[in-house]
């Protein structure tokens, strides 16, 4: 249950943040790798710390993408949202293995 509520939040404050980030860069015409950091650098993705759970990663994609297919679909292709989706895995496993990233 305490996952749930993890998962809520972090859609909340990450998903919808990141979508809303991603989809503002392609409309103004960037890359789909330069509108990924955009994101990043304009969203808690981050800074969070995630729960070691390879399916809260997933979850989480799930409800960003979904959101970014509705914003934004027509700016990304399937190509683009590969690569989008490898991205994000790849800064949730930093964000769940924090510890190991950052300065002692």
């Amino acid at each position: 249950e305490a996952i749930d509520l993890d998962l809520v939040a972090a859609q909340d404050a990450v998903g919808k943040r990141f979508a809303s980030k991603f989809c503002e860069a392609k409309e103004k015409g960037f890359s789909s790798d330069s509108s990924s950091e955009f994101a990043l650098n304009n969203t808690y993705l981050k800074f969070a710390a995630f729960p070691d759970d390879d399916k809260f990663i997933e979850d989480l994609w799930k409800f960003t993408i979904k959101i970014i297919r509705k914003e934004c679909g027509d700016y990304i292709t399937a190509y683009e949202e590969t690569n989008l989706k490898n991205f994000f895995e790849e800064e949730g496993n930093i964000a769940r293995n924090r510890d190991l990233y950052l300065p002692q």
